[in-house]
């Protein structure tokens, strides 16, 4: 048998806060279907530990703005053991076309069962380009062209699928996905296309099980449930609910997670309540009206923001909201309402997220820039900046798209105006 090595790739300074599920599925996968023993497949935290391993294969997960890692990573292994390198995760899967030289496979969307069958062809000694041909859902150079297969078919089932393989605790935190995919179309999320507009949600029994599991296993302070949207089916959400307070779970455990605020109601407010939610997390982006209707659709609006903020302080439920900035089209005016908003709900929701809008492949944004010209697939990926609050962002090399709307160095004075007001002296949260 193979033997394998699975790598997150994240920024240097980065390092694992908690448990890296997307690999951690495909290991369990792997094991789950005879492919490889447990004791052949190793997740990896660094380059050094995959070189010790002498692995076969070395498979890596990568979204667009660490792509820099994920390809040194690939590089360093191949050169130290000539392993076969292959990339997974959404850069790869919106733009295959764009294979780095340092991959010689993509697996494209859900990997699970696309990168089973290379490995077990693998094994076989079966790897050739006509049994790559064979493989749905990957891409690979032929003749120093980039050959993509036949698109996989999602997994119908995810109940089927085994618990993800967890080889560390890496804090008092552990995650779990309940569900995959999403069913709205943000204009800077590339989940839509990663998950062809699907969401598939598992049932209520598979997730308690799990969760009691952790709880039992691990004895965790916090589970993040880390869905795109896992409360988007209610008479699912209220069942899990119902059965951890029926096993107890929420006496022993505090969760969180990402809800939407035009899906959450007074109900759902005394539902996280008992649940044990420390506390309620949701995509603000902005508090603009046109511009939020604009990148995340005509069905949610501000006063929906307000009412869950409202709700959380009504019930002594802390409350937090991530905001993007530099939204193409984005006005002084639509900067000025966020700032109100902000200062409106001081002392009952802080900032948990403080975010530079960069296209990204497979987004709508990254689509219409494309179409103007202003990028294009030979963007040096590397030059992304999401997080205005990482510790290697820089207005020196920013990529910024909203000059002709409001020029970069307004821009920037605005962005540390509300860094220092918001987010470097903030306000404690305190009831009145």
């Amino acid at each position: 048998m193979a033997r394998i090595c699975l790598y997150c790739a994240r920024f240097p300074f980065d390092a694992f806060r908690v448990a890296p599920l997307g690999i951690g599925y495909i290991a369990s996968y792997l094991v789950y279907k005879g492919v490889v023993c447990e004791e052949d497949i190793r997740i990896v935290d660094s380059v050094e530990e995959a070189i010790r391993f002498s692995p076969e294969i070395v498979g890596i997960s990568s979204v667009s703005q660490v792509l820099k890692d994920a390809r040194g990573f690939a590089m360093k292994c191949k050169e130290a053991t000539g392993c076969l390198t292959v990339l997974g995760g959404y850069h790869v899967s919106c733009i295959p076309q764009r294979l780095p030289e340092e991959f010689d496979i993509g697996v494209l969307g859900e990997g699970e069962v696309s990168f089973a069958e290379f490995v077990y062809k693998f094994t076989r000694d079966q790897l050739r380009q006509q049994s790559l041909r064979e493989i749905r859902g990957i891409c690979y150079r032929q003749n120093g062209r980039i050959v993509q297969t036949q698109a996989r078919e999602l997994i119908a089932n995810i109940d089927e699928l085994p618990w993800p393989y967890r080889h560390k605790c890496y804090s008092l935190e552990e995650p779990v996905f309940t569900s995959r995919g999403c069913p709205y179309r943000c204009t800077f999320c590339a989940s839509h296309a990663f998950w062809k507009g699907s969401i598939r949600f598992r049932s209520a029994k598979s997730v308690v099980e799990e969760i009691t599991y952790l709880v039992e296993a691990y004895k965790p302070k916090q589970i993040t449930i880390l869905d795109d949207l896992w409360m988007a089916n209610k008479k699912r959400f209220r069942e899990i609910i119902e059965q951890l307070v029926e096993r107890r779970i929420p006496q022993k455990v505090t969760f969180s997670g990402f809800c939407r605020s035009n899906l959450v109601s007074e109900e759902d407010i005394l539902l996280f309540k008992r649940m044990n939610y420390r506390f309620v997390r949701f995509g603000a982006e902005t508090g603009s009206e046109a511009l939020l209707q604009r990148i995340k659709g005509k069905g949610i609006s501000i006063s929906d923001h307000q009412r869950v903020i409202d709700l959380c302080f009504k019930y002594g439920l802390a409350c937090a909201a991530s905001f993007m900035f530099g939204v193409h089209g984005e006005t002084r005016e639509d900067l000025e309402l966020t700032k109100k908003f902000l200062r409106k709900n001081r002392g009952k929701c802080h900032i948990s997220g403080f975010y530079l809008c960069n296209p990204i492949p497979g987004t709508t944004i990254w689509d219409e820039l494309v179409k103007k010209g202003k990028v294009t697939e030979e963007l040096e990926f590397e030059r992304l900046q999401l997080d205005f609050l990482k510790p290697n962002f820089t207005w020196d090399n920013i990529l910024y798209f909203n000059e002709e709307n409001v020029p970069l160095r307004e821009f920037k004075a605005i962005i540390e105006d509300i860094k220092r007001e918001f987010i470097t002296q903030p306000n404690k949260s305190k009831r009145s």
